[in-house]
């Protein structure tokens, strides 16, 4: 795909660029953590809309294609966050008190990318850079996930949202199916993710952060190493490389296979505390987001297959050498994050 940099001097850039990035990043992190203090719903909107202004310029970036993205998302968050306002302060003033739990859970629904609000998520982050994916699939969702949880539902909105998190599930695994894009994927990705992370927040208050701790983990680690080798879709698998290069596509495919959640990797984790946490509360909601998730291992799979194929290229000339020295940083990561907190995590599940 032919991208369109900014005609700007580069030093000049550079450090505007690093200057603004740095305070984007500070105004989002300071924005998350105003929801999570605060203890009335308009002050957790105020840090939403704090953490959004933050997010957006964050995710500003040198191409043409990535402003195209940031407005998209921006329009999507505005239109989100005037149907939230409105059911909070509905809420607030006790006036049409039938339509908060309706305005409230629309606005969060958009906000977040839940069914049937999801289209936006994988045509926002194809565009993204990975840092800024990073941001739209696991930060933008702390604040409106903390919110869903702590919010006082009728039953009959629940069984709604249960629903519309398992649509939202099986659309982010079948989606994903036949995707070159791997940002997209990974948009998609998440959108499996959250379904899960929707019914943890029905299920208990508080049930979602491990969840979302170890795949914000995971998914920070994959994004930082793909973005270390320029890799953002099927195409860049392609370009030459020497041995190093092909060792760290192996590293970085345990990403994929923890993601899909194959033992004995740190991803099944997500679906063995899913599955403990939420059985009792939805027995067939669990069953149906397990089955979606089965289905999303076969793009998974792809994607290792796809990068352990070139792992072929690589044999010959490491044959017979010293393979040490291919164990690079990130291959290290890579195994502490994938295989070496696996076993603690299984602890977790067990208290």
């Amino acid at each position: 795909m032919m991208e369109t940099k900014f005609m700007f001097s580069p030093k000049v850039y550079g450090l505007l660029y690093s200057i603004c990035s740095l305070v984007a990043l500070v105004v989002l992190v300071c924005g998350v953590m105003v929801s999570l203090i605060s203890s009335g719903v308009l002050g957790v909107w105020v840090g939403m809309e704090v953490n959004f202004l933050g997010a957006v310029c964050f995710m500003s970036g040198v191409y043409v294609e990535e402003s195209e993205s940031v407005m998209k998302y921006f329009i999507v968050q505005v239109v989100g966050s005037c149907f939230l306002v409105l059911g909070l302060l509905m809420l607030v003033y006790g006036e049409f008190l039938l339509l908060v739990e309706s305005f409230s859970m629309m606005g969060l629904a958009i906000k977040l990318g839940i069914f049937p609000f999801h289209f936006w998520v994988p045509g926002v982050m194809s565009s993204l850079s990975w840092f800024a994916c990073f941001v739209v699939s696991v930060v933008q969702k702390v604040a409106p996930l903390w919110l869903l949880s702590n919010f006082c539902l009728g039953s009959g909105v629940v069984n709604v949202m249960e629903l519309l998190g398992i649509l939202t599930c099986l659309v982010g695994c079948v989606g994903g199916i036949g995707m070159l894009n791997y940002r997209a994927l990974m948009g998609y990705s998440s959108l499996s993710h959250l379904g899960f992370l929707v019914i943890l927040c029905l299920a208990e208050v508080s049930l979602f952060w491990s969840y979302l701790v170890v795949y914000g983990l995971l998914n920070l680690m994959l994004m930082t190493s793909l973005w270390s080798l320029s890799i953002y879709s099927y195409s860049d698998l392609l370009k030459e490389g020497d041995v190093s290069y092909y060792t760290e596509l192996v590293w970085i495919s345990f990403y994929f296979l923890s993601l899909a959640g194959i033992p004995p990797f740190s991803g099944i984790f997500l679906k063995v505390y899913f599955l403990v946490s939420c059985w009792s509360f939805a027995p067939l909601g669990c069953v149906l987001c397990l089955m979606g998730s089965a289905v999303s291992v076969y793009f998974y799979l792809g994607v290792v297959i796809d990068m352990v194929v070139y792992w072929g290229k690589s044999t010959c000339i490491m044959f017979g050498k010293d393979n040490s020295k291919y164990i690079s940083l990130v291959g290290f990561v890579s195994v502490i994050v994938n295989i070496g907190i696996g076993y603690p995590l299984f602890l977790l599940c067990g208290t």
